[in-house]
């Protein structure tokens, strides 16, 4: 395993992955999840992954109120869904009716923070990565693009 102390993002460590550690306030509380810099064939880590975490640590909390926001919409716009997929005994547990984004802080975890390999050139993304009590199996993902929140859906979107 390698490590390395990198000026961006700190101590890194090489094991198929980099990886490290991030924090992040997010749900109303402070979370120290690890970080993925996402690298292929033994590539490095190129400069727009760089830029992509300097612009998300210099906006933690900004980007991390529009994650909330986008993934309290996408959770209200299939709540039914998730309600109907459990039994009457756990539906107001594990996918209880939520009427503000502070209801969320029980329903998703934060594992993870991924910061992707560009495929289109000059994009800086960042991917969140969440367990969700409503999804167990799938989790959910949030991918944001150049600083805005480009997609929510289940987390493999960011798998991979």
């Amino acid at each position: 395993m390698t490590v390395i102390s990198d000026r961006d993002f700190g101590e890194l460590h090489f094991d198929e992955a980099w990886t490290g550690l991030c924090e992040v306030f997010i749900f109303g509380r402070l979370c120290e999840v690890e970080l993925i810099v996402q690298t292929f064939d033994g590539d490095s880590i190129s400069d727009i992954q760089r830029l992509a975490f300097r612009e998300f640590s210099s906006n933690k909390a900004v980007v991390s109120l529009a994650v909330e926001k986008a993934i309290f919409s996408y959770y209200i716009c299939r709540s039914e869904e998730y309600r109907d997929s459990f039994d009457a005994d756990e539906v107001d547990i594990k996918a209880p009716n939520a009427h503000a984004v502070d209801h969320m802080r029980d329903l998703v975890t934060l594992k993870c923070i991924k910061v992707l390999s560009p495929f289109d050139a000059g994009m800086r993304q960042i991917g969140f990565i969440f367990d969700a009590n409503f999804d167990p199996q799938l989790g959910l993902g949030v991918l944001v693009t150049d600083g805005s929140v480009e997609t929510v859906d289940t987390q493999d979107i960011l798998l991979g």
